[in-house]
């Protein structure tokens, strides 16, 4: 018997029990040192006459086997031991295969990765039913591929284009769509999981198996035509290809090594492409930004250790549009109820219907009963006074970039709520210190800064001033992290952390704009580097009109280091009303609302140049990998630049802010792995390079001089 895996002896049916429970941890993870235990037990249920049948299941409430432990991966230096690892993998799941004797997988929550890959081994998979029962292969979000024999038992199991599509986007499944995939044959409630799965060993030792790819003829057909002959899966793997080239623009190997590896068919070809990744500059980066993840759900915030959160049952909601209406409709998934409040009544309306819709949607899409949708749209309630703020414990406001605005709404708050309640200010640049200047209370203001749009942006920065109560920052980071975000706390200033290492990124775009660049190749070139999209884009995305607000806040405050376009310049944008997509007019061509497009790419705005004093350059194809380092190295700097001042507390949130707030390449680690991983000095050199050829604004941070 050992100590992480143990089998408990079969009664009278001669069913036997595998279960997983890994000492010392919350989840089960397989390491390399679990696996010659697992073989050790499945050589005894292969030997024990007792045994006629196995049921493999875990004892740990929290789930079946949440994946592989990363500490091993971190161990791998070369191709040839991260192939070895695959391998070592490979053989155990054979070795389940191999026992000449049934066997059920009785999942119940968490089954992803090496966890699936235990479950594929099995003859039969019964789930439960919860919410909670997840199964996927999510190698490729870390730049790997499955290495235990995913990649071959998956599309032998649910098909290969089913397979692909969970692979190649790591998509996780709920039970009810693991049985219509085919993965899962099987449901039960919680408490019947056992029992169920004991029937299913039964069935199979009576020489019962189950039923799988019952479908019409006309879908059998399609199957035998794509996954049966040589054309149909070239016309699958091509497709695929294609899809993956446009996603990713050849920038993340992890995909394409997983269609080598499924397209080829060997477990020899797993195990080569599984090597090659382990040590592949963008897996590193995917697995540097999981282990930041993981650090930063420990971090409340500076103070924090030894305070209690208060708890959030009511939110007051300042400031009723697309960005209120988000942030509400996010708390009111989580259990949250939210009070509206908004100038006029079409604003208020946007924000309800704005929860109404989202609602419905996850209703229409099977992801909510109706009956759970209407509790969610029943917990969003608005007006046009202060009705229902008196009971908030938290009250978030998104109005206006404007300080006087802010502080006049912070003044009203502080008489109308709840003694001891919270305000937190959704300002993207505004220092909360000067908002908090005339507050009455402002060791209960805070700054949360949400992403639009709110429902898919998966981080909050909260920013802390000098005087703000750690037990108010430790309140609202588990607010945050309630409603599904990443949270990373940083020190006040103007633009915060992602603000401010944005502003120099977007401002270089317009500096290269003023030089002639045309904006489409600018996009590309930001492209081309792994950002999603380019600046140009998004500053039409953000609006214009915001991106000049947020300019004049980085010139008071950074003017004298940051070297930003003249003020003239925004102002002929915002005299034509040119503030970008929401206007129908910006550096790029809009109608209704949507792109034009000219030759497959965004048609520049022709009128834009009267406002660029030197048009467009009209000599050939540009340097796009010059521009694209310009880009990237302003971002990186800044954010040096937020660590060197204090704004960031550590690097971990400079990353994981950085990628998943402001668009970094996320392959790349996030900035301060990024220059990790080429070298202080390389970098430093190349930004006095940049500064002694376009000025100030390249001036290397000094905590890159003392790297």
């Amino acid at each position: 018997m050992t100590a992480n895996i143990r089998l408990e002896i079969p009664g009278d049916d001669g069913i036997a029990v595998l279960w997983f429970d890994v000492q010392g941890q919350k989840v089960n993870t397989l390491s390399m040192k679990l696996l010659p235990e697992f073989e050790q037990v499945l050589d005894r249920v292969e030997r024990d006459p007792r045994i006629k049948a196995v049921i493999v299941a875990s004892a740990k409430d929290t789930g079946f086997i949440a994946g592989a432990d990363l500490d091993d991966l971190g161990k791998v230096a070369t191709e040839k031991e991260g192939a070895a690892l695959s391998r070592q993998g490979q053989d155990v799941m054979a070795r389940m295969v191999a026992v000449p004797k049934p066997s059920v997988a009785a999942i119940d929550g968490d089954c992803l990765g090496g966890g699936l890959e235990v479950a594929l081994s099995c003859d039969v998979r019964v789930a439960t039913n919860s919410p909670k029962t997840k199964l996927g292969l999510p190698e490729v979000m870390l730049g790997l591929l499955p290495g235990a024999g995913g990649t071959q038992r998956l599309p032998e199991l649910i098909g290969l284009p089913a397979a692909l599509d969970m692979m190649l986007t790591g998509k996780i499944v709920g039970a009810k769509s693991a049985k219509r995939l085919g993965l899962i044959d099987d449901l039960a409630p919680a408490n019947r999981l056992l029992p169920v799965a004991r029937l299913w060993a039964q069935r199979l030792l009576d020489g019962q198996r189950p039923q799988r790819g019952k479908k019409g003829m006309g879908a059998q057909a399609q199957k035998a035509f794509l996954e049966g002959t040589d054309l149909g899966r070239s016309i699958v793997f091509k497709k695929a290809r294609e899809q993956v080239m446009g996603q990713t623009h050849g920038l993340m190997p992890a995909p394409l090594r997983i269609l080598d590896a499924v397209e080829i068919g060997t477990y020899g070809a797993e195990s080569h492409g599984f090597g090659e990744l382990t040590v592949s500059s963008e897996s590193k980066g995917l697995q540097h930004l999981f282990h930041c993840i993981t650090q930063l759900k420990k971090d409340d915030g500076p103070g924090t250790a030894n305070v209690e959160d208060r708890p959030v049952g009511r939110v007051g909601m300042l400031g009723a549009g697309l960005m209120g209406g988000g942030i509400a409709t996010v708390l009111a998934d989580k259990g949250v109820h939210v009070r509206l409040k908004d100038v006029n009544e079409e604003g208020l309306l946007t924000g309800i219907r704005h929860a109404h819709k989202h609602f419905d949607k996850k209703a229409s899409r099977k992801r909510l009963t109706q009956a759970q949708a209407s509790e969610r749209k029943n917990r969003v309630s608005g007006g046009l006074d202060w009705a229902g703020f008196g009971h908030a414990d938290v009250v978030i406001e998104a109005v206006p970039e404007k300080l006087e605005l802010k502080q006049a709404m912070l003044g009203e708050v502080e008489d109308r709520t709840k003694r001891g309640g919270i305000f937190a200010t959704n300002t993207s640049s505004l220092p909360i210190t000067e908002i908090a200047s005339k507050a009455a209370h402002p060791e209960r203001v805070v700054g949360m800064h949400f992403f639009s749009p709110v429902e898919k942006m998966p981080l909050v920065e909260v920013i802390v001033t000098a005087k703000t109560d750690p037990a108010v920052t430790k309140t609202i980071s588990k607010l945050g992290r309630r409603m599904g975000k990443h949270v990373i706390v940083v020190n006040d200033c103007a633009g915060f952390y992602t603000t401010r290492a944005l502003a120099p990124y977007l401002m270089e775009a317009v500096f290269l704009m003023l030089e002639g660049y045309d904006p489409a190749d600018i996009d590309e070139a930001a492209i081309k580097q792994g950002f999603p999209v380019g600046p140009v884009t998004l500053m039409d995305e953000v609006g214009i009109d915001v991106g000049a607000k947020v300019t004049e806040v980085m010139r008071k405050h950074y003017g004298h280091r940051m070297q930003l376009p003249d003020a003239d310049l925004f102002s002929g944008f915002m005299e034509q009303q040119r503030f970008g997509r929401k206007a129908n007019k910006g550096f790029y061509r809009y109608k209704d609302g949507e792109s034009v497009k000219k030759k497959g790419r965004k048609a520049v705005d022709k009128a834009i140049y009267k406002l660029l004093p030197k048009g467009v350059r009209p000599q050939g194809r540009p340097d796009l990998a010059a521009i694209g380092e310009r880009l990237l190295l302003t971002l990186v700097n800044e954010a040096h630049w937020c660590l060197n001042d204090g704004i960031l507390r550590e690097p971990c949130a400079g990353d994981l802010g950085a990628v998943m707030g402001i668009g970094f390449p996320p392959m790349k680690g996030g900035p301060f792995f990024w220059t990790d991983q080429q070298g202080a000095a390389r970098v430093h050199k190349r930004l006095s390079d940049l500064r002694d050829e376009l000025g100030r604004r390249f001036e290397p941070s000094p905590l890159l001089t003392e790297i």
